[in-house]
């Protein structure tokens, strides 16, 4: 019952998704595979990388120089200056230009170079599948073609020389600055050099002969341009000096002068004339007529009174008057002054009077000379302004002749200038680009970097044969362990026995426990029995059935090994009840034709004529006379009777049955027993076998003790205390059937 409880216990906990120990545990267990797996493949890389010829990786480093587009003013022209990164990006794409690798091919004549042709023996495997790719792309573009010449047979050889070329290049920027590294990589040294210095002196040729090609063809443009913009110029100074002679135009500033002052002049005049008529049509408009006034009336109208003449007589009446009245305080009215006084009086207001129609006939006069003086003004005006109209539309034609001719002078005189400018620098044309270091034979290989190719291949075979220990472990269906029989079956595990080597030849059940008692697998027996006796407790189990799966897993080895160490305790017999293979007797030297279970059954033999003393002192029921129906014979009463009688007389019985798998006599005899042992074999029986028969003891009822792992081999498993295991032949008693 303590080993039920202690597999419950563990079953019932939750199994993580992995398992990294049991990951572990695998891997450890077959490290001496995957370490021999490492070292093959690690040996095996290290001659593959010896075999491969060493590629040498030569470079020049070029500096270019920035270079904004000049020509006839083009920032100008165009308003698109150059970008500098756009710049330089377009110079590195040239120098990997196929023109260029073309020239560069020419000058090297690369076209007959042994290492441009078919791959040869000791090339680097990445040349040769360049120059199997270039004439395999010269060999599949000839599909189609019927019967291809001899040019373009040559023409795609070149172009498959261009191609490698092309391919072993490389152009690196060096991060913010103006160099480039060049680099090109070959298993000839000296033609890695070779190949960088001239594609960098090309590069830099190349550039000048474009820049030089443009010049000429600027100044060849410009010069084109000169005799048609030298007409233009002709054409728009003529047209300006016919307008000035057609207009008679001298000086069309000093006479836009004077005719604004002109009209300002007229315009002062028209305002002061307007306003003048204005307040004459005002007075008048107050008058409203001199013959309808009397001399008082319009003596009272502001306008007559304000009057300077009718002022001054006023006053001189004023005086007269003042006179009169100084004189009466001193003279009668016959007096001569008096009368001399009032004379001049009299005088005084007449001309008053007079002078007081005349102011009033003088201001309807002046008010017609005003309008008058102000229609004048008003026509001088309109005339003085359509003058200056007209003086301002002949400057405004004016102007625009003489800005047609200034932007003709000025467009030939810059091309002028820049075409002299590229006629003169025709001869000289500074480089775009330099190179700041050459390219020199290189002495250290890049490639095949041997110590990295066997690390490598170390490590990829460690993880290749961990992930193959692991995926074998995955796919293995058996039950390795006592863990995997808790894990997978949910069954009690009473112990596990080891792989032990036996002499070669050696057939039937393994008799270790009765010839060395001190050995490890007696010891494992020993444990074995141990777990049979603890889960009987409660009910110690008299009758105990042993089965297993299929044949050759040993239950026969169990159970006698067993029935020998429980005989050392109790009295204990041995049935061998398996009627088709039966094994015991040959483990005990019988003769075939001893007597035996078939036999008592039959009543043709007696019980102690049947059961045979073993050396190690418990008792042997084979299985005597074979019987033509095995399964008949153990249905019927008269066995079952048979096993609890023997029950009765001995402490434990010891029931060998046929494996479950093949036939159903384990499951008819469990029902007559206290108790039923299960034998699997380690690394062999799927558990998926074994659960569905356990499944089928449990939903029988049947009483399944525990499980018994047989031929566990403890330096795979790492199993303790077993120096003598090793892995044996058939020896447990039904062979690889």
């Amino acid at each position: 019952m303590q080993v039920q409880s202690i597999a419950t216990d563990r079953i019932s906990l939750p199994d993580p998704a992995i398992d990294v120990r049991r990951l572990w545990g695998v891997v450890w267990k077959n490290w001496r595979s995957i370490l021999g797996l490492c070292i093959v493949v690690s040996m095996s890389a290290g001659l593959w990388a010896m075999r491969i010829a060493p590629v040498y990786r030569a470079s020049t480093t070029i500096m270019i120089e920035s270079q904004e587009a000049k020509m006839v003013s083009i920032e100008e022209v165009y308003g698109m200056p150059s970008r500098m990164r756009e710049y330089f990006l377009t110079q590195f794409e040239i120098i990997k230009n196929r023109d260029i690798a073309e020239t560069v091919a020419d000058e090297l004549d690369l076209w007959h170079h042994p290492k441009f042709a078919l791959p040869q023996v000791g090339e680097s495997d990445a040349d040769q599948g360049l120059n199997i790719l270039a004439w395999f792309s010269g060999l599949f573009s000839m599909v189609g073609d019927n019967q291809p010449t001899a040019a373009d047979v040559e023409e795609r050889r070149r172009a498959a020389v261009i191609n490698r070329l092309m391919a072993g290049l490389t152009v690196e920027p060096v991060q913010f600055t103006q160099l480039v590294v060049v680099s090109y990589e070959s298993t000839d040294r000296q033609l890695a050099a070779q190949i960088v210095n001239t594609l960098a002196q090309v590069f830099i040729r190349s550039q000048m002969d474009a820049k030089l090609q443009s010049t000429r063809e600027a100044g060849d443009w410009l010069s084109s341009r000169l005799d048609d913009l030298k007409a233009n110029l002709d054409i728009s100074q003529q047209a300006l000096q016919e307008f000035r002679d057609t207009e008679d135009i001298l000086d069309v500033e000093g006479g836009q002068a004077l005719s604004a002052q002109e009209l300002n002049e007229l315009t002062s005049r028209l305002h002061e004339a307007r306003r003048v008529r204005i307040g004459s049509e005002s007075i008048l408009r107050e008058l409203g007529g001199v013959a309808n006034y009397s001399v008082v009336q319009l003596m009272s109208m502001p306008a007559v009174l304000q009057h300077p003449l009718v002022q001054h007589m006023a006053q001189s009446h004023t005086d007269a008057q003042q006179e009169v009245t100084n004189l009466a305080r001193r003279y009668g009215p016959e007096h001569p002054k008096m009368m001399a006084a009032n004379a001049r009086v009299e005088s005084v207001e007449v001309e008053l009077k007079r002078q007081v129609l005349q102011v009033a006939a003088g201001i309807e006069n002046e008010y017609r000379v005003a309008q008058r003086n102000e229609e004048n003004l008003s026509a001088q005006l309109a005339v003085a302004r359509s003058d200056v109209a007209s003086l301002n539309r002949k400057e405004f034609r004016l102007q625009e002749l003489e800005q047609k001719v200034e932007t003709d002078r000025r467009l030939y005189e810059l091309f002028f200038n820049r075409a002299r400018e590229t006629t003169e620098t025709i001869g000289f044309q500074t480089p775009l680009a330099r190179v700041v270091e050459k390219a020199a034979p290189p002495i250290t290989p890049i490639r095949p970097d041997k110590k990295r190719i066997v690390l490598i291949a170390f490590l990829l075979a460690g993880g290749l044969g961990v992930g193959l220990v692991i995926l074998r472990d995955f796919l293995d269906n058996t039950l390795k362990s006592t863990e995997d029989v808790l894990d997978k079956l949910d069954t009690p595990v009473l112990g596990s026995l080891p792989d032990i080597k036996t002499k070669k030849g050696h057939k039937g059940p393994y008799l270790g426990y009765l010839d060395d008692v001190q050995s490890g697998f007696a010891e494992a027996v020993r444990s074995i029995r141990t777990g049979l006796i603890l889960s009987g407790m409660e009910k110690p189990h008299k009758i105990t059935v042993v089965t297993s799966t299929t044949p050759g897993e040993g239950k026969s080895t169990v159970a006698i090994n067993l029935a020998a160490a429980l005989a050392q305790m109790e009295g204990v017999l041995l049935i061998d009840a398996d009627l088709r293979r039966p094994s015991v007797a040959a483990a005990f030297d019988l003769s075939g034709g001893a007597p035996g279970l078939s036999d008592l059954l039959a009543q043709s033999e007696k019980l102690k004529d049947c059961i045979y003393k073993s050396e190690s002192g418990f008792d042997v029921l084979p299985v005597g006379t074979m019987p033509p129906n095995p399964l008949e014979m153990m249905s019927k009463v008269q066995f079952k009777t048979l096993v609890l009688d023997l029950s009765e007389r001995y402490d434990r019985v010891i029931i060998d049955s046929a494996p479950i798998n093949a036939v159903s006599d384990a499951l008819i005899l469990a029902t007559m027993a206290d108790s039923l042992v299960y034998v699997v074999m380690a690394d062999t029986t799927p558990y998926s076998l074994v659960l569905k028969n356990i499944n089928t003891i449990r939903y029988s009822n049947l009483p399944i003790t525990g499980v018994v792992l047989n031929k566990l081999d403890p330096r795979k498993h790492g199993v303790y205390g077993y120096s003598q295991a090793h892995h044996s032949g058939d020896y447990y008693g039904y062979g690889q059937s």
